[in-house]
């Protein structure tokens, strides 16, 4: 409602401008009987007092500029006008403009005021002080935007310069984010294992045997179509030896150049005593687990090879 009863005042203390001059400042030049009622001449007007047409606020202003020296321009308030239109016809207007707009019908008014000889004390009364509030958000928005501004420039300098360290710094944040989730959810389920796991241990049963009483698969399912090879390691909660590992096989031996050989690249771990539940490489290799190994096809056995094969 800021908007609306500031654009209102501001149209009113425009016309008490123009009405000190002369009160046919106010008339709308297409109403020949608004001009006679400014003109003195009401009783030949043929219609009364309270159906006079007078200009616009945006009219109103533009008469009083080319009378009165204001810094504020034409353009300077039409973000105001734009705004106490938009609650008064839509009920509603871009709430980032307030501000601006009611710095704009503020400035207007204290020129007025002193062109009119009228107290700001009078007018404004307890909100007197309070009006440079607004002075000082809009000088902040401004140089909030003047930053924006610099640094979007400095980021485009950087694209052209630097293509690549610029993609690198533009996704670190997200990447970051990413991390950090990341982290959180791994925490949660191992703290959840290690729970689970003292919970079993005093009822000595293991997480598989909780399962299956709860009527619950004992371990997931693998949830692609294509085939998964399963092996098997150290748990890092209860450090149980058969932890399983499933993992996706690809379509050639990778670095190994051999059609008997597989790669393999881990995605689920299972432990069927602390019931830990790890899903992708990222949380594996945290894990401290292996993501990444090789698949004899004829004897079934994996391998890894030595740093810098």
């Amino acid at each position: 409602m800021a908007a609306l009863h500031g654009g209102i005042a501001f149209e009113h203390i425009v016309k008490a401008g123009l009405a000190m001059r002369h009160p046919s400042l106010l008339a709308d030049g297409r109403d020949f009987a608004t001009m006679l009622h400014a003109a003195g001449f009401g009783d030949q007007a043929g219609a009364p007092l309270a159906k006079v047409k007078t200009l616009g606020a945006a009219e109103a202003f533009k008469r009083l500029r080319s009378l009165l020296a204001i810094s504020t321009s034409e353009r300077d308030i039409d973000s105001l006008l734009t705004a106490r239109n938009g609650v008064a016809h839509m009920g509603f207007h871009d709430s980032n403009q307030t501000v601006e707009a009611l710095t704009q019908a503020v400035a207007v008014t204290d020129a007025v005021l002193e062109d009119i000889s009228e107290g700001d004390i009078d007018f404004w009364g307890p909100y007197r002080d309070q009006r440079h509030d607004l002075v000082k958000l809009q000088h902040d928005a401004l140089e909030e935007m003047r930053r924006r501004v610099l640094q979007e420039a400095a980021e485009a300098a950087e694209w052209e310069r630097d293509p690549l360290r610029a993609l690198m710094k533009s996704i670190k944040p997200a990447l970051e984010q990413e991390r950090e989730i990341a982290e959180k959810v791994l925490a949660t389920k191992i703290r959840y294992a290690q729970k689970l796991y003292r919970i079993c241990s005093r009822q000595r049963l293991h997480a598989s045997d909780m399962k299956r009483l709860a009527k619950m698969s004992e371990v997931r399912k693998w949830p692609h179509a294509d085939e998964c090879n399963i092996t098997h390691s150290l748990c890092p909660v209860c450090g149980y030896k058969e932890g399983m590992i499933r993992s996706r096989i690809g379509e050639d031996g990778g670095d190994v150049i051999d059609e008997d050989v597989r790669e393999c690249f881990a995605e689920m771990f299972d432990c069927p005593v602390c019931g830990l539940e790890l899903d992708g490489g990222s949380e594996l290799s945290s894990a401290g687990l292996r993501i990444h190994y090789y698949k004899d096809i004829d004897t079934g056995g994996t391998f890894t090879l030595p740093l810098g094969f």
